[in-house]
């Protein structure tokens, strides 16, 4: 009888859970699905300018989650494992597209000064700067043909070449940038010599270029050091679980171990992000 009744009561608690799951999960992970159908749609579309649907997107972060989650079970056969696995699935699109991000960053901050150059060659020779917009798109490849040529194509639509210029600036990001729109900008109420404030802002976008690269030098050391922090843990987990194998797999088995790998991670993890911290000056 008491057998029954607490049969009884544990499926009714399990119903329960079951109903508050279901009322207060679905709308979550519904506006979970959502903010992140929205922010690949701002990366991949909005930002680097792909054709790629963001429903698919998510669809792969999904899939990418269960597949982490599936590994990290037939790796460490535990709760733990399929938590690491399933964030590791969450966090690797993420971690690619601010990949992709930075390299693509790193050729507009590279295709600047050429750019500028073309521009102030545009305009030395008649052209306005809608004109001249079109001949540094004709001339250019790769991430500034892309957004130049996203310019244009919302100029030709009929919007403001200034309204253009402010989500060209928005969609880039770069400071650089900014400024060479701002002083286009400035240049179209005010008037002047726009070839020769090209000139100029080239000159300065140039000198920035040269102070940053100089800082990476001087910075490179600490960067790498930070890596070989972050890396060497790992490097010597492996190392004793291939000297005392029987050992070394406490620390993923037993409670204990398991607190202590976490207290380890969290603290590299930040004293990378630390000094990596630390290392990134701007100017």
């Amino acid at each position: 009888m008491h057998h029954k009744l607490w049969l009884i009561t544990l499926s009714s608690l399990w119903g329960v859970c079951i109903m508050l799951g279901t009322y207060y999960g679905v709308p979550w992970l519904k506006d979970w699905l959502k903010r992140r159908e929205e922010a690949y749609d701002r990366t991949l579309n909005q930002h680097l300018l792909l054709d790629i649907n963001p429903k698919i997107a998510v669809m792969f972060s999904i899939i990418l989650v269960l597949l982490g989650g599936t590994f990290g079970f037939g790796a460490t056969e535990n709760l733990v494992g399929i938590g690491l696995g399933a964030l590791s699935g969450l966090l690797l699109p993420t971690l690619l597209l601010k990949y992709l991000n930075a390299q693509r960053n790193e050729k507009l901050e590279a295709q600047l000064i050429d750019g500028i150059t073309v521009l102030a060659s545009g305009m030395r020779a008649g052209l306005n700067l809608g004109q001249s917009f079109e001949l540094l798109v004709k001339n250019t490849q790769g991430p500034i043909h892309q957004e130049f040529g996203q310019l244009i194509r919302e100029y030709q639509m009929g919007l403001d070449l200034t309204h253009a210029m402010h989500n060209a600036a928005n969609r880039i990001k770069l400071q650089n940038y900014r400024l060479l729109f701002s002083a286009l900008e400035m240049h179209r109420q005010r008037g002047g010599d726009t070839a020769q404030s090209l000139d100029r802002i080239a000159d300065s976008v140039r000198e920035i270029q040269r102070l940053e690269g100089k800082l990476d030098a001087l910075t490179s050391k600490g960067r790498s050091q930070a890596w070989m922090m972050a890396v060497m843990p790992v490097v010597f987990l492996f190392m004793m679980l291939s000297i005392d194998n029987e050992s070394t797999m406490l620390l993923f088995t037993e409670p204990v171990g398991r607190i202590l790998l976490l207290v380890a991670a969290g603290m590299v993890g930040m004293a990378f992000l630390w000094i990596r911290k630390i290392m990134a000056v701007d100017i």
